[in-house]
């Protein structure tokens, strides 16, 4: 495995309140392991399934920033706190 850093903005250019680098919010996929995604420049949660749903606190920044298209994702329903399911796809 190749161990790279991810070059980020100082914490002075955080455009919101949280920013799920220097500063997440409590949501429910925060204990999920990061994953940048460089070709679309969003930063992904990889769900216990392995599938890679947009950060919330990225998803708000890109909707500030007019890029709410870059939340689109191949879902499966684990971004949805009130829709996660187990690894054997029950909710």
């Amino acid at each position: 495995m190749i161990n790279t850093r991810l070059k980020t903005h100082d914490k002075t250019k955080c455009s919101g309140e949280h920013c799920c680098i220097h500063n997440p919010s409590e949501h429910h996929m925060r204990t999920w392991p990061m994953h940048w995604r460089d070709d679309s420049g969003v930063m992904e949660r990889i769900c216990p399934h392995g599938v890679g749903h947009p950060d919330p606190d990225d998803a708000a920044h890109q909707i500030r920033i007019g890029r709410a298209y870059r939340t689109i994702h191949g879902c499966d329903g684990c971004c949805h706190p009130d829709k996660e399911m187990d690894r054997k796809g029950n909710e």
